[in-house]
């Protein structure tokens, strides 16, 4: 319960903080890796939740001007281990994607400084594909 608490808190900050514009269809699709799932883009905005640890992502991505099959962004992680431990998370994104008809295939990288409990960096990636609606 203490986990549902901090994540709805921590969630609606971020959505009412970094509440995106409404001009692009969702693309929703499945991530597999560290992090095996639901992802979700809307702009610049990606949304997953991680079913091997229970984990919620939110990250702002931004695509480079003159190479617009890769991106980096920002964001957040919140993930409940095995062990019941609650561990917040500051991390990267540098990825790369590219669109065929109304599939989005894309992987990406994803240093992340966990913050709560033990101090610590892990590398972890996803690979996956969204569909565009």
């Amino acid at each position: 319960m203490k986990f549902v608490t901090v994540f709805v808190s921590i969630m609606l900050s971020l959505v009412i903080i970094f509440t995106p514009k409404a001009n692009a269809a969702p693309e929703v699709g499945l991530m597999v890796g560290s992090d095996s799932g639901i992802n979700v883009k809307m702009n610049e905005y990606k949304f997953g939740v991680g079913f091997d640890d229970f984990s919620f992502t939110l990250d702002k991505t931004f695509n480079f001007k003159d190479h617009p099959h890769f991106y980096w962004g920002v964001g957040g992680k919140i993930a409940d281990k095995k062990n019941d431990d609650i561990k917040l998370g500051a991390r990267a994104v540098f990825g790369a994607h590219t669109k065929v008809e109304q599939f989005t295939f894309f992987i990406e990288a994803q240093p992340t400084l966990y913050l709560i409990d033990d101090v610590k960096v892990e590398l972890e990636a996803i690979a996956g594909v969204r569909y565009h609606f």
